[in-house]
């Protein structure tokens, strides 16, 4: 029975318990891991995304700043390293991000025109029950795997549901330190999106990890994760107004560039208090 958990505070403990009690050894590409083959989770309530595990140090900041690149159809690397630069550092060419940029490949236009997001949720608002509602993030062709960046998840699938629009995420590789908190903010974000753009209630998230793993550089901070108090962490407000999404883009670029200041007075409460995290992170880095 696949295990069931309320935020993602749960989760990063679970795994992080999980894999340094029962992980095996590995070490793809020389580096050393602790490693859990097939593992698989649910979210009940994907807006209970944040981590809040203070011994973690989770960025909420990189977190809604991932967010943006994603839902910009970005694969820029000097965008996303503007919240952590050690994304530099998976860059083939200095310029882009080859794999993990997964909002620049469904949200881009394909060879026909369309988005692979636009026909998704055109399929879904004409057979709200089609098996078929699947974002597909790998890339083809021999080259890319021997890149610096190759994408970890495979695909993002809704399934619609009694009025619920669930979402399952398919992972080839998941580091559970760096990796999984900021991937189920940013996978709950989408699927919170899409079930917002169709008027539907939020389901539940589910997550599929071929390689849970942990890198031997950091299990000292697993075990202080593990061994941290309960924080009681709270989920995000309900998305609204979806339709401010660009000029909530509009604004994270106005910051992230330092072209003008104010722009998030104009947002609704939703967009609004995102922009405020992102006015906080500029200032704080303006401040060092």
């Amino acid at each position: 029975m696949t295990p069931a958990f309320d935020s993602a505070d749960q989760i990063q403990r679970w795994a992080l318990q999980e894999i340094m009690k029962s992980g095996r050894a590995s070490a793809p590409r020389r580096e050393a891991t602790r490693e859990l083959l097939f593992v698989a989770f649910e979210l009940t309530n994907p807006r209970n995304r944040c981590v809040t595990i203070p011994e973690r140090r989770w960025s909420l900041p990189l977190a809604v700043g991932e967010f943006c690149w994603h839902a910009a159809a970005s694969d820029k690397v000097d965008f996303i390293s503007y919240y952590a630069k050690r994304w530099s550092d998976f860059s083939d060419d200095g310029v882009s991000i080859a794999g993990s940029c997964y909002g620049h490949k469904i949200f881009s236009a394909q060879a026909d025109g369309e988005s692979q997001w636009s026909a998704v949720t055109n399929l879904l608002r004409t057979d709200p029950e089609s098996r078929r509602a699947i974002l597909t993030f790998q890339n083809v062709g021999g080259p890319y795997l021997s890149g610096r960046d190759v994408a970890c998840a495979t695909s993002l699938q809704f399934l619609v549901r009694a009025g619920a629009l669930h979402a399952v995420v398919n992972m080839r590789s998941n580091d559970a330190v760096w990796g999984l908190p900021y991937d189920l903010f940013v996978f709950t974000m989408l699927q919170e999106l899409m079930a917002a753009t169709l008027g539907l209630n939020l389901g539940s998230y589910h997550h599929v990890a071929a390689s849970l793993h942990i890198y031997e550089r950091h299990f000292r901070l697993a075990e202080r994760v593990i061994q941290a108090q309960e924080t009681g962490s709270r989920p995000m407000p309900p998305m609204s107004d979806v339709s401010q999404l660009s000029s909530f883009l509009a604004c994270e670029e106005q910051l992230r560039l330092g072209l003008g200041r104010g722009l998030e007075h104009g947002l609704a409460p939703y967009w609004a208090s995102m922009a405020q995290i992102l006015v906080e992170h500029r200032d704080t880095i303006s401040s060092r």
